[in-house]
């Protein structure tokens, strides 16, 4: 993926974060195309690994009504930056 790519999923997936702050109606095939298959993800909890399947979009789902029910309004990535771990 290059950097045009990768910087084109992220303004995706803020969009689309934003969209379901904004809506409890949000389309969860489009959450799930901005993952991949499987993937990993770390929180102050720490690493773990998914899978993009039913659950995964249930718990997203879940994630956005925990954010709209706290009063999140946006979300913003205010900077991305690529480090390239090898040539794939």
């Amino acid at each position: 993926m290059d950097d045009a790519a990768v910087r084109t999923l992220f303004e995706r997936y803020e969009d689309h974060f934003n969209r379901a702050l904004a809506d409890a109606d949000v389309d969860m095939a489009e959450t799930a195309s901005l993952y991949a298959a499987e993937f990993i993800g770390s929180t102050p909890a720490g690493v773990m690994t998914g899978k993009n399947d039913d659950e995964f979009k249930q718990v997203m789902a879940q994630g956005y009504a925990h954010y709209r029910a706290i009063g999140t309004r946006k979300m913003a990535i205010r900077n991305v930056r690529i480090t390239r771990i090898d040539e794939n």
